[in-house]
């Protein structure tokens, strides 16, 4: 078996290896390499045995992608190699149905008629390879997308939903009457869809933010979760000896991965952070921890301290409060004596 490659017209925007299940050849992920190659990303299928060194393009982002026991495998290989996403499909955590025949396999892989033609015309495709799968590693991913159908019968979605709750940074999608290849069954457009989502929030920064109804009645004055989750990670680097990524301080300081990935390039262009790529690369502090104050943290990510009514009569009031309370948090270091100024004297 030999290496595919799908590649986009213009700039790659990263690039996914593509770890295939049981019995399974590259030509079978040739709609979804052409899918995602549309979006301006490269899709590889290595061959097996290759050295994953040269599967992804230097300087561009990194995505593992793993179906059925490939994705075993690329679970294992994210906890070896670095790699800025994961994405895991129809993950064999149980035993499940072990098909007795051709169209039964065929049943219990897709329900796309598209893919039912192509699973029975290749000729590399080996069946009857759905048996036993491996045991999973022992370490939890970071940071997965897992991808599963609900009717699944060879790999069972109840315990990698388990493994989902467990996991308080990784987010699942479970598609409806979905089976085993989710990536070539009845919703593969969804789920593409979705991983092309996750590699733009990984990759560059882009989030889609929930809808959140508004309450009734609010408090005068709110710390916006923009600061609150800035504090902390920038908490979490004081106390580092050396660069951190947002993988894990999204872990340590349970902070959502896709908000961090915004507000810690917020901070680096404010100067409060600095950043390196590569093997050792991750977020430190650009100044001592005693030096970067609240002040300049609610600056960086919300920009002001008090938000007025357009029109107000009392407009100058309210600028007067954004002065002082921006004077107070100015004085306030994001480590060490939050004290009060008279305590402090």
């Amino acid at each position: 078996m030999t290496t595919r490659t799908w590649t986009p017209q213009g700039a790659n925007r990263g690039t996914l290896a593509v770890l295939p299940g049981r019995g399974e050849t590259p030509a079978l992920y040739e709609r979804f390499g052409r899918r995602l190659a549309a979006d301006g990303y490269t899709v590889v299928v290595p061959e097996p045995g290759s050295d994953p060194g040269g599967w992804f393009e230097p300087g561009a982002a990194r995505f593992l992608v793993g179906t059925d026991t490939g994705a075993l495998r690329a679970w294992q290989l994210a906890l070896e190699i670095e790699v800025d996403g994961l994405v895991l499909a129809g993950t064999p955590l149980a035993g499940g149905e072990r098909p007795a025949d051709r169209a039964a396999e065929i049943g219990v892989r897709t329900s796309c008629p598209v893919h039912r033609e192509r699973l029975e015309n290749d000729p590399d495709f080996q069946w009857g390879q759905l048996t036993a799968a491996p045991a999973p590693p022992e370490r939890l991913p970071e940071v997965p997308v897992l991808l599963h159908g609900d009717a699944d019968s060879v790999a069972p979605v109840a315990p990698v939903a388990a493994l989902a709750a467990r996991l308080p940074q990784g987010s699942l999608a479970v598609f409806e009457d979905g089976v085993h290849d989710v990536l070539n069954d009845q919703h593969h457009r969804s789920a593409a869809a979705r991983i092309v989502l996750f590699c733009e929030e990984i990759g560059k920064g882009a989030v889609v933010l929930p809808e959140v109804a508004k309450p009734r009645r609010s408090a005068p004055v709110q710390v916006s979760a923009r600061v609150d989750y800035s504090l902390r990670a920038l908490r979490e680097l004081a106390g580092a000896e050396g660069p951190v990524t947002c993988a894990v301080i999204a872990r340590n300081q349970r902070i959502p991965l896709n908000s961090l990935v915004n507000l810690m390039i917020a901070l680096r262009r404010a100067g409060l952070v600095a950043s390196q790529r590569g093997c050792d690369g991750g977020y430190w502090l650009a100044r001592a921890a005693g030096e970067i104050t609240v002040g300049e943290v609610v600056r960086a990510v919300d920009g002001a301290v008090v938000s007025v009514h357009n029109g107000s009569p009392d407009a100058a009031l309210w600028r007067e409060l954004d002065r002082q309370v921006a004077d107070f948090l100015g004085r306030v270091p994001v480590v060490g004596d939050r004290g009060t100024e008279e305590g402090r004297g």
